[in-house]
């Protein structure tokens, strides 16, 4: 068996379902590595249904009476309603992704614990991978919640790597890994692996790296996920258009004249009714007691008047003189108060 395992040949005829699987898996992959944050919605989707299609599909293979066509059709309609509300609920999506992570981390970790414990004949605990999975899990988690931008970029880079190990896997060696994986996670016997089985991991880091490079330097840069948020849950409302409220800002600090009307940032309401005053908007205190004090003088005017026509009745003469200049003196006054009240 060993010598089956360690020898190097490639496999020729491969079944045209898993083949269209995998072709798919690597178009995958490459979306992870270069688009994965840029698109981070649809990276939330793809990560969840996945991860629900694989638990649901492991759950109800217990069950006898289904067979493999009802499996596939129950485990997929629930995971794409998994799916729909991981894009939905942000913080339940990028839980997921980080939990995600945690659970690729553990898998590594367990599947080298183990092998270190099996060359030394000692049995590897069930409860191993369960401490690892919810340690490495729940940490990633809350990591993916607390650092959101290098999180996501981080795992989606990850889950690229899987995806084109998995491909690899498949196309060279017909998934020899993937099932040593799948037995040694279920505490089956199996056969040693040798080298070249495990060269193959060595384009996960590869990968990793690439897409970590790639999302920051080009897809990733100057663009924040929580903006697109925002701007995809208001775009179903109704938009008004809103003043520019830098610009006005701007604008207002680099005025000259308002530094020449309002030097005091602490008198601005003082000097705003001064302006208000002047621009005729408000009444100042002192046009107010220039008219009354007009109108004071003009009844005085007229009772001074009154008073030289009923001195002036005892002499004719005089009567004509004064009539036109008391006419005169109203006259005047009467403009006067006029042109200022307009």
């Amino acid at each position: 068996m060993l010598g089956e395992y360690c020898e190097l040949r490639l496999p020729i005829h491969y079944e045209l379902h898993w083949l269209i699987a995998y072709i798919s898996l690597a178009f995958v992959g490459l979306f992870y590595a270069i688009f994965g944050y840029r698109l981070w919605r649809l990276t939330m989707f793809i990560t969840s249904f996945s991860l629900g299609t694989l638990l649901l599909y492991i759950i109800l293979s217990t069950q006898p009476t289904m067979t493999e066509p009802q499996l596939i059709g129950v485990s997929c309609s629930i995971a794409l309603l998994f799916g729909l509300i991981n894009i939905l609920l942000q913080y339940v999506g990028l839980f997921i992704n980080g939990f995600t992570f945690g659970l690729i981390l553990s898998i590594i970790t367990f599947i080298i614990w183990d092998i270190k414990h099996r060359a030394n004949g000692i049995t590897t605990s069930f409860w191993l991978i369960i401490g690892l999975i919810l340690m490495l899990g729940l940490l990633c988690a809350i990591l993916t919640l607390r650092f959101q931008k290098f999180m996501l970029i981080i795992t989606s880079s990850c889950l690229g790597g899987v995806c084109h190990v998995l491909v690899l896997d498949y196309f060279l060696q017909l998934s020899i890994l993937l099932r040593f994986i799948h037995k040694r996670l279920l505490f089956e016997l199996t056969s040693t692996l040798c080298i070249r089985h495990w060269i193959i991991v060595f384009i996960l880091p590869i990968v990793m790296l690439f897409g970590i490079v790639i999302q920051y330097s080009c897809t990733g840069k100057d663009y924040d996920h929580r903006d697109s948020w925002h701007r995809v849950i208001s775009a179903g409302k109704k938009r008004y258009k809103s003043a520019n409220l830098n610009k006005i800002r701007r604008h207002y600090e680099q005025d000259t004249l308002r530094k020449q009307i309002i030097p005091d940032e602490s008198n601005r309401f003082r000097y705003l009714y001064q302006i208000r005053r002047a621009n005729g908007d408000a009444l100042s205190s002192d046009f107010i007691q220039n008219v009354r004090q007009q109108s004071s003088t003009v009844v005085r005017m007229t009772n001074n008047n009154n008073n030289n026509n009923n001195n002036n009745n005892n002499n004719p003469s005089s009567i004509n003189t004064t009539g036109k200049a008391s006419t005169r003196k109203d006259t005047d006054s009467t403009t006067t108060t006029l042109t200022h009240l307009i």
